[in-house]
């Protein structure tokens, strides 16, 4: 089996990217360099037509969106526990969790960072950035919250997809330039989470991407 991952440092790709890491197995990736518009180009989008990143190609055939990619990888291996596949309840906490993350974080956090998606008027996208702020803000207290919980991880006991979706969000917090230390559950969890070496190695995947870009 072929693994080929499509991604941009700083994105949620960084999900995947860890998720690849911890499973241990050969994969290829491919730095799609969003500020120069390769998401737009006919190369990309003919691997992923909605032009987004990340995605996963399988033997060639592509996987998209972070939550998918995820899914399949902890399928495809369930030796890795990504996710807690052999109990139902807990399975749909994790799914639970990181729907929010892509249909109330990340929206959020777009509504910021990326605001051409909701709008063309240049003053539509300005005025789309205020209540984006206060949503991000609001959705990074909801994870504090979920922090709080037991065990060391997100989820308990057992590191999971669910913390390294969770660096996604954590890191584009930083780039907000927000203090963490406003969430110290959180942030004891995503430090810990910073430790593995698999997100160590992500984290050299991307800066790879970036010199060779």
């Amino acid at each position: 089996m072929s693994l080929k991952l499509y991604f941009a440092p700083g994105s949620s790709a960084f999900a995947p990217l860890i998720a690849l890491e911890e499973l241990g197995v050969p994969y290829e990736t491919h730095h799609v360099d969003l500020a120069a518009g390769d998401q737009r180009k006919p190369d990309y989008l003919r691997v992923n037509p909605r032009g987004r990143v990340p995605t996963l190609a399988v033997d060639g055939e592509p996987v998209t969106e972070v939550l998918a990619i995820l899914t399949y990888l902890a399928q495809a291996y369930p030796h890795s526990e990504l996710l807690p596949l052999a109990d139902p309840l807990r399975l749909a906490h994790a799914y639970e969790v990181m729907s929010w993350f892509a249909s109330t974080v990340h929206v959020a956090f777009s509504q910021i960072a990326r605001p051409e998606r909701f709008a063309d008027d240049d003053g539509v996208k300005a005025a789309l950035a205020t209540p984006g702020e206060a949503r991000f803000h609001r959705t990074l207290s909801d994870i504090e919250r979920l922090a709080q919980g037991p065990g060391p991880w997100l989820l308990g006991e057992s590191f999971s997809a669910v913390d390294a979706y969770a660096l996604v969000i954590w890191r584009w917090a930083e780039r907000r330039a927000i203090d963490t230390a406003g969430y110290p559950a959180w942030s004891a969890k995503a430090a810990r989470a910073l430790a593995r070496p698999s997100v160590k190695r992500a984290l050299r995947r991307e800066a790879l991407a970036k010199v060779a870009a």
